[in-house]
């Protein structure tokens, strides 16, 4: 699968990115899950809904995000957009000028910090992404 030209502003497509993810997954062969830390309740999301723009790829992108701003001190230009019809109220508007590759890395990355046995957890996914953020500020801290 080779990767489409970006677009005229530069940003990545985000259709083949969710593409590539859901094949990423797949492969992987474990669920997507998520857990309602309240109730313990859980829900396995399908492949399709996990990587939709305005499903779970915006948790999956701002995770590796988060984690590639910390390693590198580089953003990817993630833009969203608020959407009540959307899962957690995000759609991923655009991905700005960034290497494919290195995201894919950074959210496969950010996938191995909340695998567990059982699946993926979703909501492991908000804590990779509070971690990441916590570092970067700590160092911002330290340095002024």
């Amino acid at each position: 699968m080779e990767a489409p030209e970006a677009g005229v502003n530069g940003c990545l497509d985000i259709s083949y990115m969710s593409a590539v993810l859901k094949t990423l997954l797949s492969q992987a062969g474990v669920p997507v899950i998520l857990e309602d830390k309240a109730s313990g309740a859980r829900a396995t999301v399908p492949f399709d809904s996990a990587v939709a723009a305005d499903g779970l790829l915006p948790i999956f992108l701002s995770a590796g995000a988060a984690l590639w701003c910390d390693a590198t001190g580089e953003a990817f230009g993630l833009k969203m957009d608020k959407d009540i019809g959307a899962y957690f109220n995000w759609r991923v508007k655009e991905v700005g000028p960034a290497k494919f590759s290195a995201l894919m890395l950074a959210v496969m990355e950010a996938i191995s910090h909340a695998a567990t046995p059982e699946g993926i957890m979703v909501t492991e996914l908000g804590r990779v992404f509070d971690d990441a953020l916590a570092r970067i500020k700590d160092r911002e801290a330290g340095s002024r």
